[in-house]
Parts: C-alpha cells; sequence; structure tokens
C-alpha cells in the first residue's frame, strides 16, 4: 500500500485553534468553575492557547479581561452554597419522647438503649436494604450548644452559664452516598454539659431537644447528607401493680417490656427514614433499597 497526501482534508468535528481565536469570549465560557476561581491559571490557558497566532495579542488581552470579569471574591462562597444546598438532611422521625428523668423520687424509670444495641438495630436494618456503614472511619462535628444536660439549666434565658463544648463522631458513614448517620444515646446527651455549680438529685435526660441541635449543626456544616436517630427513652408501666413498684417482685418483667416498645420506636424512626431516602432520590442512582 502507497501512502499518498490527502488532496481535500475534511474540517475537524472538534473546535480548531482558529475557531477560539474568532470567538474569543468561549474560552471563558467553557473553563470549568474551579479553574475560573484561580485567575493566574485562567489567565495562563489563555495565553497558551492563543499563543504564536497573529491576533496573539489582541485576544489574549480580551480573554484575561473576560476571565477577570467572571472571576470574582463571591465565586468560591458561591461554589460552598450550591454544594450545601445539593446536601440533605433528613428530618428528626419522631417515635418517642425521648423525655425520662433518674434520681430523687422517680414514680415511672426509664430504660436506655446504649449504643451498642442501638447500632445494631439501626445498621442491620440498613443493611437489610443493601444500604452498609463504616462505623470507623466516619465525620466529626464540633459545636457550641446550649448547656441542655446541666443540673440546673433553666432554658435559653439563663444568660449565665456558659455554652457546651460539644464534639460528636458519626456512628456510622456511607462514602458511596456521602451518609453520615448519629445515634443519640444518653452518653451523648451528657456532652451537652458545661461547667455549672449547681447540683441536683434529680437529673433530666432529652435526647429528642439534643437530636434537633445536632441536625441544626449537620444542617450548618453542610458537608454530608445525614440523619439522626435517638433514644426513645420508654419508661417502666407497673400497670397498676403496686405491689411489684413498692417490693420490687417481677420488676424485671415489667423492665423487659419497657426495652422491647423502646426498640420497637427506634426502629419505627428507621424504616421512616428509609422511605424518606426513597421520596428524596438520594439512591436514584442506584438501585440499592430491595423490596
Amino acid at each position: 500500500m502507497k501512502i499518498k497526501p490527502v488532496k481535500r482534508a475534511k474540517t475537524p468535528n472538534y473546535p480548531v485553534l482558529e475557531y477560539y481565536i474568532n470567538n474569543p469570549e468561549l474560552l471563558s465560557k467553557s473553563i470549568p468553575e474551579s479553574w475560573i476561581k484561580n485567575k493566574y491559571v485562567a489567565t495562563s490557558l489563555a495565553t497558551f492557547i492563543l499563543l504564536g497566532t497573529a491576533k496573539s495579542n489582541l485576544f489574549a488581552n480580551q480573554a484575561r479581561i473576560e476571565i477577570s470579569e467572571n472571576y470574582s471574591s463571591d465565586s468560591e462562597d458561591k461554589i460552598k452554597n450550591e454544594i450545601k444546598d445539593s446536601v440533605k438532611i433528613a428530618p428528626i422521625f419522631v417515635h418517642g419522647d425521648g423525655l425520662g428523668g433518674t434520681g430523687c423520687i422517680v414514680v415511672s424509670p426509664p430504660v436506655f438503649i446504649s449504643e451498642n444495641e442501638a447500632r445494631l438495630i439501626i445498621f442491620n436494618a440498613l443493611e437489610e436494604k443493601g444500604i452498609k456503614f463504616n462505623t470507623e472511619d466516619c465525620p466529626e462535628i464540633k459545636f457550641k450548644s446550649a448547656p441542655i444536660a446541666n443540673d440546673c439549666y433553666y432554658g435559653s434565658a439563663d444568660t449565665d452559664v456558659p455554652d457546651a463544648e460539644v464534639e460528636l463522631k458519626m456512628d456510622g458513614y456511607n462514602k458511596e452516598l456521602n451518609l453520615a448517620v448519629q445515634y443519640v444515646s444518653v452518653g451523648d446527651f451528657s456532652k451537652f454539659k458545661s461547667n455549672e455549680f449547681c447540683f441536683s438529685s434529680g437529673r433530666t435526660i432529652n435526647t429528642k431537644d439534643a437530636a434537633d441541635i445536632i441536625r441544626e449543626e449537620l444542617i450548618k456544616d453542610g458537608k454530608t447528607n445525614a440523619v439522626v436517630f435517638y433514644d426513645p427513652i420508654a419508661s417502666i408501666n407497673f400497670e397498676g401493680d403496686w405491689e411489684t413498684y413498692y417490693k420490687g417482685s417481677n420488676w424485671e418483667k415489667y423492665r423487659e417490656k419497657a426495652v422491647e416498645e423502646s426498640k420497637k420506636l427506634l426502629l419505627a424512626q428507621v424504616e421512616d427514614f428509609l422511605k424518606w431516602l426513597k421520596k428524596e432520590k438520594i439512591l436514584k442512582k442506584r438501585k440499592i433499597i430491595k423490596k
């Protein structure tokens, strides 16, 4: 086969150098947003493309002007806001009051679900639907909060009490979905405590309020899709069996009933979350939820 010169060259389907020279405004329109953020990179790119042509000086200057006009100090904030807008934080799925009291004279003692028990309930339910979580390499969040765990905290009007310095590591994270899971245990609630000089023999625990605060902070953080579950804190109901209450007989029977009720309430939170995931189409790109 003898190689012969082409007599008539076909017009390329892609834009050639001359096309950009004659239409310099296309340069700034085609540069990725991340490049436009760096005006030095963008200007160097314009110079490189236009270098060596008869019109290079004229259009390189014009391109620099257009790129500089496209770049602004607000660009980075705009990108950050767009990322935050794309992040979805689930509402708090209310099943259980998340409220209980200990100490002093407690008539209806609360029962609590430990971190380990809660993780089994939450992650087993999610894994059944094909969603797996890493429980080691998880995002962390730090923020200041009203000290709702203080023994003598009287609400927002109590301005003399310092804020609580809260640090939390999420309980689970799915990197592919950029999805974090947090369970608010009694231990997590205790992190909402600041230095105080007031102590009480009674203690109020409110994991639901703590969950609300954490959710708001995750919205402000705006880095990951997230859901916050909380300990429902069911209470022991003696069902009028005051002999058991006073003498302590059959106590374990009523306690176990309260524990089972609390676990069912936590599972109901997870089930509502799965419905929310489908509705928000977070799993749209992956047919991940099993029927």
